[in-house]
Formats: structure tokens, C-alpha cells, sequence
């Protein structure tokens, strides 16, 4: 009995009891780790990447206005925005998104410096050839649960000429798409264009006034020389019943 107690009070079986214990520690954080991952895998929970996304509208000459999406690159979030504060930020401003409000918040200061940091590295994704520049709208948004099966923050380009296409919601509820899920984008692009219109008659008046229109632009304008040949994938109406609860909040007529 004194051997047990003096081996227990001994600094090996005191280094041996925390080695154990940090071995059962370790592995109840990676396994709630692993939980949580699976978790957000289940539910499509993909926010830890930021995709760029173009988008391409095209009048056919059947008369028929299609949209695809073609995927430019991807990202893991803590690459893109390095600064950690920043990072943070971002993430609960893409988590804050919701079906009916999809574009990330950033008309504030914080906003404007996030938008900063995405731009340079949008700008070097799409950097592939060399293809007719044009002005591109460059804007982050998410579309939750309800809109998307996946969950991503993802910076949206669309032409400038295209999007003004998406204010009347008869022309965009009738644009085709390759994928039904894509009627999530096409909700998107109309909220964009709407909130586009919005802020350039603003900064118009303030400018107009005299006074600073900074953090009031949550949208870039660029200069870009993107691709826009496609290949005639086939392409169907979005079966807007699938929305319906977004549309009826948004009033909008499925």
C-alpha cells in the first residue's frame, strides 16, 4: 500500500495522469470538431470558402433570355481576407444574410475595407486572357438555406448592361436557367439590380449636394476582359413554386 501511494504522489504518475488527460481532451475536441464539421456539411454549410462567380446573360435568337453561371475560383476565407479582424467581419456579414436581404452588408467603413481586400484578388482571378473589356458589377452576397442548397459567400460579376435586365421582375422571373436551384441567382441579380439603381441615384444627389458619398457604394464597377463564349447547354424555367415563401415575403408573383 505505501509502494501505490508513494508511485501515485511520484512526479512520473503526475506527468503519466496529465499525459492521459490531455490525450482524452484532445480527442473530445477533435471529435466535437469533427461533429460540428459534419453538421455544417449536412446542412450545406459551405461558408468558409468565397467563391467568384460570373454571370452570363444571353438574349437567344429564339427570343428566349438565358443565364448561366460559370465559376472563376474559389477560396478559403482566411486566405483571401488575412487580416483576421477583417476575416471576422466578413464572416458575420455573410452569416447575417438572410433569403429575403442575400447581399452581404457593407455600406460602412468596415464594408468599404472589405471590399478593398476582395477586390485585388477578384481582379487577379480573372486575369485568363485576352477577351473585350467591358464594365462588370462586382458584388458579394449569400444565398441561404432556403434559396440555395449550398451555402457559400460568393463575389458576384455581372455585367453592368445585363444587370439592368433584372429590375422588372416579368423579365427576370421568365430568364431560363440551366440549373432550377439557379432561380436563387436570378432572385439575387434582381435584389442587385434594384439596390444598384438605388445607390448610384444617391451618390448622384450627394455629389450633387456637394457632400461625401463614401460607404454608400457597396458595389464595385470594373474594368474587365472576361470570357463570355458559352456552350448551348440546355436550359428550362426555374420552377418558381420551389420559392414561393421567398417570393410571397418579397411580394413578387411566382
Amino acid at each position: 500500500m505505501d509502494d501505490l501511494m508513494t508511485f501515485l504522489n511520484s512526479h512520473f504518475a503526475h506527468g503519466l495522469a496529465l499525459m492521459l488527460l490531455g490525450m482524452v481532451a484532445g480527442w473530445l475536441l477533435g471529435y466535437w470538431r469533427r461533429h460540428r464539421i459534419m453538421k455544417r456539411i449536412r446542412g450545406g454549410d459551405a461558408r468558409d470558402v468565397i467563391n467568384v462567380e460570373q454571370i452570363l446573360v444571353k438574349e437567344q435568337p429564339d427570343g428566349r433570355l438565358t443565364m448561366r453561371i460559370r465559376t472563376l475560383g474559389t477560396s478559403y476565407m482566411q486566405h483571401v481576407l488575412a487580416n483576421p479582424v477583417a476575416e471576422d467581419a466578413f464572416r458575420r456579414r455573410v452569416q447575417a444574410a438572410s433569403s429575403t436581404s442575400p447581399l452581404v452588408h457593407v455600406d460602412d467603413q468596415m464594408g468599404s475595407y472589405l471590399l478593398h481586400l476582395l477586390q485585388p484578388w477578384v481582379c487577379g482571378l480573372c486575369r485568363s486572357g485576352p477577351f473585350p473589356h467591358d464594365v462588370w458589377v462586382m458584388v458579394p452576397v449569400c444565398e441561404p438555406g432556403v434559396l440555395s442548397e449550398y451555402q457559400t459567400a460568393t463575389v458576384v460579376l455581372v455585367r453592368q448592361a445585363d444587370l439592368k435586365r433584372f429590375l422588372k421582375w416579368e423579365v427576370a422571373r421568365a430568364v431560363q436557367v440551366e440549373h432550377g436551384s439557379d432561380g436563387a441567382r436570378v432572385l439575387t441579380l434582381w435584389h442587385t439590380a434594384h439596390e444598384f439603381e438605388r445607390q448610384h441615384e444617391k451618390v448622384r444627389k450627394l455629389k450633387g449636394e456637394g457632400k461625401s458619398s463614401r460607404f454608400v457604394e457597396t458595389m464595385y464597377i470594373l474594368d474587365l476582359g472576361l470570357d463570355v463564349e458559352e456552350v448551348p447547354l440546355h436550359t428550362k424555367d426555374v420552377p418558381w413554386q420551389r420559392f414561393e415563401g421567398v417570393l410571397k415575403g418579397l411580394g413578387l408573383r411566382a
